[in-house]
């Protein structure tokens, strides 16, 4: 460990530089490595913390960037179903917007769903209250006018947006 006032009287100028500190620093530890004492090793109980956490950080980078890459790949062909989950506070996390997602992929799958298949989803992905307004909401929201692409085409999208809510599942 170098204390920073130490390390301001070695520096030759005033200028701030992380090229000029580098080499003032490795001039210190070369020169003075006496006057210095090494920073004691992490424990191996440290070490297994910061593994843990490095893991866990990277965990929830994934599950970020896979919840963007879906929530993109939605908005190319069928944003309306953006809409539909706004309100949630998890939006695309949401346990009702992944088990419908996973019902139906494209517009034209979303559009035919039926009252009691709406029931059965939100029952599905856990929800207990307020299933019959939801039902109703969802049932018009879904059967508003949407974009469309070619049927090959939309089906094409609607695996691929099944691929990556996998990934997302899986983070």
């Amino acid at each position: 460990m170098i204390n920073p006032l130490t390390a301001a009287r070695y520096a030759l100028s005033r200028k701030k530089s992380d090229h000029l500190d580098a080499k003032v620093l490795a001039n210190i530890l070369r020169t003075d490595p006496a006057e210095h004492r090494p920073l004691p090793a992490d424990s191996h109980l440290a070490q297994a913390i910061t593994v843990l956490a490095r893991a866990h950080q990277d965990a929830v980078w994934d599950r970020v960037q896979s919840g963007n890459r879906l929530r993109s790949h939605r908005r190319e062909y069928f944003p309306g179903f953006l809409t539909v989950f706004r309100h949630f506070r998890e939006g695309l996390a949401s346990p009702v917007t992944r088990t419908l997602l996973a019902a139906a992929p494209t517009p034209t799958q979303a559009a035919q769903l039926t009252r009691p298949q709406l029931r059965a989803i939100l029952k599905k992905a856990g929800r207990q209250r307020e299933i019959t307004g939801e039902v109703e909401r969802l049932h018009t929201l879904l059967r508003e006018p949407q974009m469309h692409q070619p049927p090959v085409i939309e089906q094409a999208m609607g695996t691929k947006t099944l691929a990556l809510l996998r990934q997302f599942n899986a983070t």
